[in-house]
């Protein structure tokens, strides 16, 4: 091969190198609002790596808007403590009240909407020993799923609440 012909093939044979490794260029941005980013942010951090940490950050939230009851890691645990009643605590969780804290307890409180006296139902987690108590309200009778039959101590504010409803629910203590 001549002198010229070795320089033009280099030439060739470098350009499809250069070429065939250049890096895709995106032509388009997909199109998305900062909800569907946050939403997407949120179901790829739903794990929880330390429940309490997070828990206490549920405190005036609401049960609903953070799906606690369906989503959250505590979800699989509350289906098993409360069996068949589950789907109906679920279903209807419609009025409440946000998170609150009382020393390590948390506390929600929910209920069928329009009909708090037919059914209603009180959350509570003890953070430190990692255990659940749901009380359920349900024509007037109240039904207590304690997590491996821990009893949660229910003091102060949060037992005032629980004796006028079941009072209300004309409950016996």
């Amino acid at each position: 091969m001549n002198y010229r012909a070795k320089y033009v093939s280099a030439a060739i044979l470098t350009s499809l190198i250069f070429f065939s490794c250049k890096k895709e260029i995106i032509k388009s941005v997909p199109k998305t609002d900062s909800t569907s980013i946050k939403t997407e942010a949120l179901k790829a951090d739903s794990t929880v790596l330390n429940p309490t940490d997070s828990l206490y950050n549920l405190v005036d939230k609401s049960v609903i808007g953070t799906q606690f009851l369906t989503k959250s890691s505590l979800a699989p645990r509350l289906k098993k403590l409360l069996g068949t009643d589950y789907d109906q605590m679920v279903k209807t969780w419609n009025t409440e009240t946000p998170f609150e804290k009382q020393d390590n307890i948390l506390h929600a409180w929910g209920c069928k909407q329009h009909d708090c006296n037919s059914f209603s139902y009180d959350l509570y987690i003890d953070v430190k020993s990692n255990k659940i108590n749901i009380y359920k309200f349900a024509e007037s009778k109240l039904t207590i799923f304690k997590e491996d039959d821990f009893n949660i101590e229910i003091k102060d504010a949060f037992l005032k609440d629980l004796d006028i409803k079941k009072q209300n629910a004309e409950i016996k203590n």
